[in-house]
């Protein structure tokens, strides 16, 4: 089993160097729709850390999660369990394993 890596970063690294908030996805908590929606006001990187494969990646169309958050525009990665993390496009989302490394 691989760990993947994956690094939401903000655009303006205003935050000190070093700086990183790491979070597994099993531990967060999606809404009814499988929904999680990364909303990075600290200004740190933001790292999430699962064994779960990426099976779709984009820019996402008119949508309003179940809990209320508008997130058209938003970027957004669907993982294998369903799950959708979403996130603004001003954040890169960086997905690393021990073989390739891939900007999504």
């Amino acid at each position: 089993m691989t760990t993947r890596i994956f690094s939401l970063s903000t655009a303006s690294h205003d935050a000190p160097s070093g700086q990183t908030l790491t979070l597994a996805l099993k531990e967060l908590m999606p809404d009814e729709g499988g929904d999680i929606v990364v909303l990075n006001q600290m200004g740190t990187d933001v790292t999430v850390l699962t064994d779960e494969g990426v099976i779709a990646t984009g820019i996402g169309e008119t949508y309003t999660t179940r809990t209320g958050h508008d997130v058209t525009g938003f970027a957004f990665c669907r993982f294998t369990s369903g799950v959708t993390v979403f996130y603004p496009r001003t954040h890169h989302l960086m997905v690393t394993n021990e073989e390739e490394t891939e900007s999504v």
